[in-house]
């Protein structure tokens, strides 16, 4: 009888080691999950895959309008700027217009894979809408527009945070930028 007893203490606690084997094996599983998606996310490349940077534009459309009589009635230049690197973000947001129409060819020759510009010139009087599906769901780290107006000033606004449709309204000496949301 009492090996009988044994060998049921003996099955009985083989039983619980299997019990908890099967009950902590889930917690180790998903102890190793997480180590191997922090390992991922250190990597920049699967990082930007996993996690993408940056704001994603939602824009149905751009409306771009002059007013008469606005840059002394001579026509505006127009550079819509989106960048995905952060840091030519910053150095961008530091620039004037004069600044970036002076330097802007070197930068797009210099930055092609992550600085995309839309460049046009209007008339005072005249006005332009584009479809946003030109920029909608792209992923960016600054969306900016630049106008060369004559008179000094920094003339430029930041807009990847607009949803909508975005106005941009460019008067006598200066333009701002809002949007009439979905």
């Amino acid at each position: 009888m009492r090996r009988t007893t044994h060998l049921s203490h003996v099955r009985a606690e083989r039983m619980n080691s299997r019990m908890n084997l099967h009950r902590t094996q889930p917690l180790h599983l998903g102890f190793l999950l997480m180590l191997v998606l922090l390992a991922l996310t250190a990597c920049s490349t699967v990082k930007d895959y996993v996690m993408p940077s940056g704001v994603k534009l939602d824009w149905e459309s751009v409306t771009l309008s002059i007013a008469a009589g606005a840059n002394r009635d001579y026509p505006i230049a127009i550079d819509m700027v989106l960048v995905s690197d952060e840091a030519l973000a910053q150095r961008l947001l530091g620039m004037s217009a004069r600044d970036w129409f002076s330097a802007r060819s070197g930068l797009r020759k210099t930055y092609p894979d992550v600085l995309s510009v839309d460049s046009l010139e209007l008339a005072p009087g005249e006005s332009l809408t584009v479809p946003g599906k030109r920029w909608s769901g792209r992923r960016v780290a600054a969306a900016v527009v630049f106008a060369d107006y004559l008179v000094p000033g920094p003339h430029l606004v930041r807009i990847e945070s607009l949803r909508g449709r975005i106005q941009l309204a460019f008067g006598a000496n200066e333009f701002n930028a809002y949007s009439l949301e979905k």
